[in-house]
């Protein structure tokens, strides 16, 4: 059973309606453009999330597992179910931290919330970021960032990273 706590809920609210929009829709940079249109940084559905997730921290139900030290975590929030359009939603909270490779099997989208300025994801800011199916790459954030993303059947491969 995934940790839980009293803003839990609203979170899952908010994380349905995203995946509602989501659907089908391939994992591509017009995804990508949408959701930032629709739910990016300044909406008031981003806003809510980032509070929400925030107060997840606080109440150990986001980020609560230790990666590699205290600034590379992450978190399960919910199981794919036909409420996420069979999206694992996990969540992540970084430091300056070069990630575990991996390949995104069906793609992978991203929510960015940066702790302070100038912190991205993969060179994103504020936002949003869809990954294609089959795309590899460290996850890399520099400066501090709270995460949400979002896996289709909760796949993901993680690899032996190619020789440089």
């Amino acid at each position: 059973m995934l940790p839980s706590g009293p803003h839990k809920e609203r979170l899952l609210e908010l994380v349905h309606e995203v995946c509602a929009y989501i659907g089908n829709q391939p994992f591509d940079d017009v995804l990508g453009q949408s959701l930032n249109s629709r739910f990016g940084a300044g909406t008031p559905g981003y806003e809510e999330m980032t509070q929400l997730l925030k107060r997840g921290v606080e109440e150990k139900w986001v980020a609560y597992v230790e990666i590699e030290g205290p600034d590379y975590r992450r978190g399960r929030i919910a199981e794919p179910t036909p409420e996420t359009a069979g999206l694992s939603v996990e969540s992540g909270l970084l430091a300056n931290v070069k990630g575990q490779y991996h390949c995104h099997t069906r793609g992978e989208i991203n929510m960015i919330i940066p702790s302070e300025a100038g912190a991205n994801f993969c060179g994103t800011g504020a936002g949003w970021r869809v990954f294609a199916p089959m795309t590899e790459h460290f996850p890399t954030v520099v400066g501090r960032a709270l995460m949400m993303f979002f896996l289709p059947g909760g796949e993901i491969e993680y690899r032996t990273p190619p020789s440089a």
